[in-house]
């Protein structure tokens, strides 16, 4: 099997409908992405977060999956006590209308043994440090590093406008110390508006971490035709990762928007041409991974202004239909910049050198 599209689940009883994409090799196990949305019509007396907690699990029972990993976002800070390690939160509001809306990774199968995948759940604090020595803590105590065996980070800004430069300097000089330069690697990446759900919290960051990978695994993907490297423009982050196993690669692709490879933004102030060449400055990076974005399993999408919602869905249903997809209002990390989006990609592979997924 390669890519299986689905149509949507209706999942009435539970107020929402889902998005989802299997994509299989034969070998090892099954990955599906998926998106949760809830009903516009949701009664305002049911909880969001538990109706979309409880379609994961209905999800994973009728699949015979597991969630690797998975992301609530709400309109607004609401209560959570997490009961479920696999599942993070941020203040995110779908453009839908909708008050939450939920990204699953889920697995038919265990993975392989030879791998070990860890996510970190949604830590927050008021800066970025704490953020990053507490992971390299962890790193630690597993006898990890950060440069070998994180493959992604998120970082999510409350008010993004005011408070990104102090990320950007953290992370550069944080990433001095672990010794990655413009002349080592990065990580993939998205820094975006997001607002943590504990009080007083500027900073959230998540990262997906994978020990047992060879370095020949790994590949960054630059898409130097259309994009320029990103620290000509002061920040430390891989444009794209390829992650290949033996039945499949990985193509992660780090927030993506409307820009050359001048680091310029392209079409100021017009959403429908920015939504274009943001898909395409992403394809461009597939393209350099073996991949198109037929092979795309998922995006998460981001916009400063909501009142683009529409001219933007319309551009991404004509570009990537059938995608599991959302939506949300989260004003990107440049005032200019309208839209940007987040991605994977899988594809089928054959390498006897490396071990199945």
């Amino acid at each position: 099997m390669s890519n299986i599209r689905y149509k949507l689940i209706p999942l009435e009883m539970l107020h929402v409908r889902v998005e989802r994409i299997l994509f299989g090799t034969g070998q090892g196990v099954n990955e599906i992405h998926a998106i949760v949305h809830l009903d516009p019509d949701l009664p305002e007396n049911e909880d969001p977060i538990a109706i979309l907690m409880e379609a994961k699990i209905v999800l994973e029972q009728f699949l015979g999956a597991k969630t690797l990993y998975g992301r609530l976002m709400l309109d607004k800070p609401r209560s959570w006590t997490p009961s479920d390690q696999s599942i993070s939160a941020i203040v995110q509001p779908p453009l839908d209308g909708t008050p939450a809306a939920l990204w699953l990774w889920m697995t038919q199968g265990k993975p392989n043994v030879a791998y070990r995948h860890t996510f970190t759940p949604g830590q927050s604090a008021p800066t970025t440090l704490p953020l990053l020595q507490q992971y390299r803590e962890w790193l630690d105590s597993q006898h990890l590093c950060m440069a070998q065996h994180c493959l992604r980070t998120w970082f999510f800004v409350h008010d993004i406008d005011r408070n990104y430069h102090e990320l950007v300097k953290t992370r550069r000089e944080f990433f001095e110390h672990e010794r990655m330069t413009p002349d080592t690697h990065y990580i993939a990446s998205t820094g975006i508006n997001g607002s943590p759900l504990r009080e007083g919290d500027i900073v959230q960051m998540e990262t997906y971490t994978v020990q047992g990978l060879a370095p020949q695994q790994i590949r960054y993907l630059k898409g130097s035709s259309h994009l320029n490297p990103t620290a000509e423009y002061g920040v430390t982050f891989e444009r794209g990762t390829r992650v290949e196993y033996g039945d499949r690669c990985h193509l992660i692709i780090s927030g993506t928007a409307s820009i050359d490879n001048h680091g310029a933004i392209l079409y100021p102030d017009d959403p429908e041409k920015q939504a274009r060449r943001m898909v395409e400055n992403v394809q461009v990076l597939l393209n350099e991974g073996g991949a198109s974005l037929r092979d795309l399993m998922h995006a998460i999408v981001y916009l400063r202004r909501p009142a683009d919602y529409l001219v933007i869905r319309d551009v991404l249903a004509q570009l990537l239909p059938d995608l599991p997809i959302v939506l949300l209002h989260a004003p990107v990390c440049r005032p200019g910049w309208l839209v940007e989006m987040e991605c994977m990609a899988a594809i089928p592979n054959n390498n006897t050198d490396f071990a199945t997924f």
